[in-house]
């Protein structure tokens, strides 16, 4: 029998339906809640981890403020039709690689309130569809700058409350073109309330399309390395937000500078002209004051090598023709870029982009060139590609201007141009002379092009950046001071995507690359970028540059060090010295009120060569972070000259202090006081009471007293009543107790009182008296055997009781 399609079709569905079965509807997890089939609540249930046996097709979770402290590589598997997952409030410490590799329908992920540490380049792997990213108050202190690779559909990302000190300026890029031009897709990023202190410009050039940027809450230092954020938010209106609180002066929070000191706590947007100067010691007694000024500190761009060459072969319908070679600087920031997902595996982009081109040049090149672009400095020559010239060994093509873009300014200029990279020559492209940066040696010329490159999404997700960074945190010491003869030793850590070749420049400018050892052994560099100099010299004084390198990408950090001889002033600045006296044992506090920009970092020259500063105070002196030195109690040996040495990396600037102390006139040392507690009479003056014989036996109890003292015995009388733990008496002693009134025992009491004295010490005296010679020998034995000599004896006291209501003293 022939069927139609139609009812094939139905009897095809009923053999589906009948061999696979609707699969069975997974009970909700206890004790959680699931208000809707695709829906998964567990919020303050107190969990452990995440609930195992989650349906496969949930679409939201929300497993907020519980105690999970652990997420396995196995604890989201399969969830691949997830598109919200939020752990917030939890106790997460780390995240293994691959967590969310399922997780390819996932729109958000809030991870905020946990205690993240850091953020690697595979912690995110899986991610595609994310658009919104919370790791707010987390403790951050590292973000890989791989890390958001791949996730072009990522628009918000909240890293808020966290402990980030350093950013690389391509963090947050998450594709890159052409091999080099890192993009981010990024429109909203929220910095504020964390370390940081400086940003490079790079970083926000990766995001064109940012709309939103928060950096209130960091310590932010407004000096020449931030000053390109008032032009880029000129240029960028409204991007740069402030915190909306009514309840704050003025009803908000912009970022504020948190040094130096004369722009503390002053708006960046309102800072015009941010700059660098070397620091200066304000003093009354100084007769000169250095010049605040700029100073020149090569940055990582100075350090940079070409971005490529160029060669160009010029000619014009005037007979006019030069040849030059040129190299290419590095690309600034895209002029323009756009891009979309054409689909799921697939990325369009179209990109405007302009590089300098440095060609040095003689007099008759010049002079040539001049007549042949001088036309082209206001507006460019426009120019289409068109044959190929030569192949090998690297392609050159034949550019001609455009006369319908150029018919104002047609001269039918030509150009034979061979570029690396090749991807410069482009279709079309547009020639100008820089005429204010070109000069008799050196002309400049801007090389504009505009390209298009579709991407395959897979392979954007796997591509891999280089990159090198240099670690900047507030543990850094950049400027150093060291005494002539010392070791000194500058310490810079590297960290990059794999091997790095590290050198050093040094102040002659000469450069040594890691592991280097000087010929004598002076100066050497390991292989994890620490460099040492011992003994450091007058010309070891200078700046110093540690230069990082990987292929496609660069990090230097200037570090400055000052020799100094001691702590006395250099010759021809007596004048200036402050001069301080005081008594020894008081307090002495010695200002040092520097200006500069960055603030400077202050340190102290002591007496014995000794160095100080607030981040290494010793013993007995501390640095303020004002850079006041404090002596708490100072001693006589204290005298002589303090060098206060103000240093930043744009410069050094030193003022000296001689104190003066003397003795207090009239001032007797106190003797030396003892507690009122039992003491050794080795070296005491002593009074001994002797029982007489109207006792029925010698006890062997001894008092001691001490001249000016109330008497303490070594076993006390106590009153009826008093407890033995009261003060003066040792709680564990035990404490005899004298009859009121001496009466001669009988009967049993007599062998009761016989037993007691048998169980104490016996002393052999005579009932009769006592030898006090005999005393005063076994004291002066006493006195020997201690060697006690820091207190001088004095005289020793015998008592002898007669009666119980009489003494009898005699001295020796």
């Amino acid at each position: 029998m022939k069927m139609d399609p139609p009812a094939l079709c139905l009897v095809h569905t009923v053999l589906l339906m009948v061999m696979w079965p609707p699969a069975a509807s997974v009970p909700c997890p206890r004790p959680c809640s699931c208000p809707q089939p695709a829906e998964l609540h567990c919020t303050f249930r107190s969990l452990l981890s995440i609930p195992a046996a989650v349906s496969k097709h949930v679409e939201r979770v929300n497993l907020g403020f519980n105690s999970i402290n652990k997420i396995t590589d196995k604890s989201l598997a399969g969830l691949r039709k997830l598109e919200l997952l939020m752990v917030h409030g939890n106790d997460i410490h780390s995240l293994p690689n691959g967590v969310f590799r399922d997780l390819s329908s996932l729109q958000m992920l809030k991870m905020s309130y946990n205690k993240l540490k850091d953020i690697n380049r595979h912690t995110l792997h899986g991610l595609w569809a994310l658009a919104r990213l919370h790791l707010d108050h987390n403790h951050l202190e590292f973000i890989h700058p791989d890390a958001f690779q791949g996730l072009t559909s990522l628009r918000m990302l909240q890293l808020e409350g966290n402990r980030i000190q350093q950013l690389h300026p391509a963090t947050f890029s998450t594709f890159t073109l052409m091999g080099h031009f890192h993009v981010s897709t990024l429109r909203h990023l929220y910095l504020s309330d964390n370390g940081l202190t400086s940003l490079p410009s790079r970083l926000v050039a990766t995001m064109p399309q940012l709309e939103n940027l928060h950096l209130h809450g960091n310590p932010w230092r407004c000096d020449c390395n931030m000053r390109w954020l008032h032009g880029w938010d000129k240029t960028s209106p409204g991007v740069l937000k402030c915190k909306k609180d009514k309840a704050l002066p003025g009803g908000q929070l912009c970022p504020m500078c948190s040094s130096p000191r004369h722009l503390e706590k002053k708006e960046i947007q309102a800072m015009e002209n941010l700059v660098c100067s070397s620091p200066v010691i304000s003093s009354p007694h100084r007769t000169s004051t250095p010049d605040d000024v700029e100073s020149e500190v090569m940055t990582t761009e100075d350090f940079r090598e070409p971005f490529g060459n160029i060669s160009l072969g010029l000619s014009d319908e005037h007979g006019n023709g030069v040849d030059l070679e040129c190299g290419i600087s590095e690309p600034g920031e895209l002029s323009k870029i756009s891009w979309e997902q054409v689909n799921q595996v697939q990325l369009a982009s179209n990109i405007s982009l302009s590089v300098d081109l440095e060609c040095p040049v003689d007099r008759e090149k010049y002079e040539q060139l001049w007549r042949l672009i001088a036309y082209y400095s206001n507006v460019p020559a426009h120019l289409q590609r068109g044959v190929l010239l030569t192949k090998d060994p690297h392609p050159t093509y034949v550019y001609k201007q455009d006369s319908e873009k150029d018919a104002q300014y047609f001269t039918g200029v030509k150009v034979n141009m061979m570029a690396q990279p090749a991807w410069l020559m482009q279709t079309s492209a547009n020639l100008q002379l820089n005429r204010l940066q070109s000069s008799a040696t050196t002309v400049k010329l801007i090389l504009s092009t505009d390209f298009s490159e579709t991407v395959p999404a897979e392979m954007v997700r796997r591509q891999r950046r280089t990159w090198v960074m240099i670690e900047s945190t507030n543990t850094t010491r950049e400027v150093l001071s060291a005494i002539l003869g010392s070791p000194s030793e500058m310490q810079c850590n590297v960290h990059s995507s794999g091997q790095q070749v590290l050198q050093w420049m040094l102040p002659d400018g000469s450069k040594v690359e890691a592991p280097y050892s000087s010929p004598d052994n002076r100066l050497t560099v390991s292989t994890d970028g620490r460099l040492v100099i011992k003994p450091v010299s007058h010309t070891d004084a200078g700046m110093y540059y540690c230069i990082a390198t990987v292929h496609g990408d660069l990090a230097a950090m200037p570090f400055h060090l000052t020799v100094q001889e001691s702590s006395s002033p250099p010759p021809g600045e007596d004048a200036s010295i402050s001069l301080i006296e005081g008594f020894a044992g008081n307090p002495i506090s010695l200002p040092c009120t520097t200006s500069g920009s960055p603030d400077a970092e202050v340190k102290w020259i002591l007496p014995n060569n000794n160095i100080v500063s607030f981040q290494a105070n010793s013993s007995r002196a501390v640095v303020y972070s004002n850079g006041t030195l404090h002596i708490p109690q100072t001693q006589l040996l204290d005298s002589g000259y303090y060098k206060c040495v103000a240093i930043n990396q744009h410069g050094v600037d030193t003022l000296a202090t001689k104190l003066t102390l003397v003795r207090r006139k009239g001032l007797i040392r106190p003797l030396r006081k003892f507690p009122a507690r039992p003491q050794s009479a080795s070296g005491l003056n002593t009074q001994i009471k002797v029982p007489t014989e109207e006792a029925e036996e010698a006890s062997g109890d001894v008092e001691v007293t001490q001249v000016g003292a109330p008497m303490t015995p070594l076993r006390r009388r106590i009153p009826e009543g008093v407890s033995p733990g009261r003060r003066g008496v040792h709680p564990s002693r035990n404490v005899w107790r004298r009859p009121s009134v001496l009466r001669k025992p009988t009967g049993s009491r007599v062998e009761d009182r016989k037993n007691i004295v048998d169980g104490r010490r016996k002393v052999n005296i005579s009932k009769s008296k006592i030898d006090p010679e005999k005393w005063a020998d076994i004291l002066s034995k006493i006195r020997d055997r201690k060697g006690q000599n820091s207190v001088t004896p004095l005289p020793v006291q015998l008592t002898t009781e007669r009666k119980p209501t009489e003494q009898t003293t005699r001295r020796y």
